[in-house]
């Protein structure tokens, strides 16, 4: 029988960078926790704005764990977390959320009774509207990309049932059974796919990752960064790294298919520099990419057809502004989702 944690055995990471407006809110949610966790640390990236200081001076409990320069690798900085911990299990929190009194006991509850459970996610809604989510765990569309899970849906309209899910910055995680895939790759740039290669290469492993509706946090609302290179650099390294080389012949034509409007989106976006250099990253990348691939794959326990799926691809609501975008959008979802009926059985 598999170990029963409870808060106590859970080491809270606050990720931080420049995040000074924000580390009163977020210090303020973890003391009023039901359970207090073992322990606090700071996890900084190499701030200018005090924000060590600030700590040190408002809760000298917490451990700054200082990286000394600003890496601009999230995940080198939460790998830095897991191996700073004390304890078997870490709940990595971004700066900008706040945790609701009973999110950490939630998670761990989680932890101890969902099936070989290695992480657990929580939900975010906003601040600002607690009744509101913003991030309910995520899947994988087979092109790569994320589809939209319930975003400005009431919590009252959706189901609370815990679900396999990959890719949102609030996890529990229980930091010995990950180290089995070598924790997050820090070879990912900051964007799309840079926390979800870490909770899918631990699912197609068997080391389930959940999203678990019943714990909360809190998120501020702020502009969603468009990072467009990293984006095409981690989209192309995820599907070349996890994909069944089945899969990948299975998909080769939608993925084919969808390099065109993404290319035609930079287009109008005025940076298709971006998509060059994202994959001028890729081909660069490609031999460690193939070893890492080899490593990946001989982990796996759990079919493709089991992890990704299709669905309508998330995008920002003014990437859509007009309706020629709304007609194009609404159209290349018929045919990525027609696609995927045909393919889906054989994956």
């Amino acid at each position: 029988m598999e170990k029963q944690y409870s808060a106590a055995d859970v080491t809270i990471a606050v990720l931080n960078y420049n995040g000074l407006k924000n580390l009163p809110d977020v210090f303020a949610s973890i003391k009023k926790l039901d359970h207090p966790p073992a322990e606090t640390i700071m996890v900084d990236d190499g701030s200018t704005d005090s924000s060590t200081d600030w700590v040190r001076s408002n809760h000298p409990d917490v451990r700054v764990v200082d990286m000394g320069r600003n890496t601009t690798v999230l995940n080198m900085v939460r790998n830095t977390a897991l191996r700073a911990a004390n304890t078997d299990l870490v709940l990595i929190v971004d700066n900008d959320v706040m945790l609701r009194n009973d999110c950490v006991d939630e998670a761990v509850k989680a932890m101890n009774t969902l099936p070989n459970a290695t992480v657990c996610m929580t939900r975010a809604v906003y601040e600002e509207k607690p009744d509101t989510i913003y991030q309910d765990g995520q899947i994988l569309h087979y092109v790569g990309a994320s589809p939209n899970i319930n975003r400005e849906c009431k919590i009252s309209d959706v189901d609370s049932q815990p679900r396999l899910s990959i890719g949102w910055g609030v996890q529990l995680i229980n930091r010995e059974k990950s180290r089995a895939v070598d924790w997050f790759n820090e070879k990912y740039y900051l964007g799309w796919g840079d926390d979800g290669e870490f909770n899918h290469k631990l699912n197609m492993a068997g080391l389930n990752c959940y999203h678990v509706p019943a714990s909360v946090v809190l998120h501020k609302r702020h502009g969603g960064s468009k990072r467009y290179a990293p984006a095409v650099t981690n989209r192309w390294r995820f599907i070349l790294e996890m994909y069944h080389w089945k899969t990948l012949i299975l998909t080769a034509p939608a993925l084919l298919f969808y390099e065109l409007p993404l290319f035609g989106f930079l287009l109008m976006k005025k940076c298709p520099m971006d998509y060059v250099r994202g994959m001028c990253r890729v081909l660069k990348s490609l031999p460690e990419i193939l070893v890492n691939r080899r490593k990946i794959q001989a982990m796996r326990t759990v079919p493709d057809n089991k992890l990704i799926t299709s669905g309508d691809i998330f995008v920002y609501s003014d990437d859509i502004s007009s309706g020629t975008l709304t007609i194009g959008y609404k159209t290349i979802n018929a045919i990525l989702n027609g696609y995927w009926l045909l393919i889906r059985d054989m994956v």
